[in-house]
């Protein structure tokens, strides 16, 4: 009994080793603060996106696919870029993929490494705005045997692809729908063709000096995200995910 008594006493004498208690208390919050951050991390999808972000439609989108990836089991963030640069970034892999680009994509470039996920998520319209409430179009052919100068947004893919298909009409890029549309208000274009709904919110920001009118509709543009070809795996997966949000056929707008 002696024994284990002075054994006791002994270790009660003992120093305590400083800050012993409260180093083993940081070392084991940190331990579980790195446990937590692998646990809680999630990859992110990025999508590069040519509608401008002050526009609703940017910000449906937006919400859309955070909602679809994160059912997936992924971050998702978007980056507004003009359009050809938001399909070139999306096109090399420095984004993931391309919020929204025609069905007929595809068709009309073969060699690119984008991946058409088959859900619709939107339909609009080709629209022709002139300064003029005088000048009528109904269908791309009603603009042929006229001198119009027609302005749209460099690298809008349905229109380029109308560039190359009537040669003969008077097409001319800009910038962003903005310069597009401010030209056309000053008489320096005679129509401006651009996506109805981006358009129509796009106008609604602007001050121009001279107001400008919907001259009628060219074509149906049907919209779908695009990814990458090294996300093609996901594809079908991100097909099921946007349809439980949107209504079948998409979102339409005018």
């Amino acid at each position: 009994m002696k024994t284990l008594l002075t054994i006791i006493q002994k270790r009660r004498a003992r120093p305590a080793r400083p800050g012993g208690p409260w180093r083993q208390a940081l070392a084991l919050g940190a331990a579980m603060l790195v446990w937590a951050s692998a646990v809680e991390a999630r990859p992110t999808i990025v999508f590069s996106c040519w509608i401008p972000p002050n526009l609703p439609l940017h910000h449906h989108l937006t919400k859309l696919y955070v909602d679809a990836f994160d059912a997936m089991g992924y971050d998702f963030k978007m980056h507004y870029r003009p359009n050809q640069r938001a399909l070139m970034e999306a096109s090399t892999g420095i984004t993931d993929g391309d919020c929204a680009r025609t069905d007929t994509f595809g068709a009309e470039s073969a060699a690119s490494p984008l991946v058409r996920v088959e859900t619709q998520i939107a339909s609009t319209s080709l629209e022709a705005w002139s300064s003029s409430p005088a000048v009528t179009v109904s269908g791309i052919e009603s603009l042929t045997g006229h001198r119009y100068r027609i302005g749209y947004v460099r690298g809008h893919v349905a229109v380029q692809a109308l560039v190359e298909r009537y040669p003969a009409l008077r097409f001319t890029p800009v910038t962003s729908a903005k310069h597009g549309l401010k030209m056309l208000s000053a008489g320096r274009l005679d129509l401006f063709v651009g996506t109805s709904v981006s358009t129509r919110q796009e106008i609604a920001t602007l001050q121009l000096p001279e107001a400008v009118h919907s001259a009628g509709h060219l074509m149906v543009l049907r919209g779908h995200p695009y990814l990458n070809e090294q996300h093609r795996s996901m594809a079908v997966p991100l097909a099921e995910a946007l349809k439980k949000q949107i209504p079948d056929g998409g979102w339409h707008f005018e």
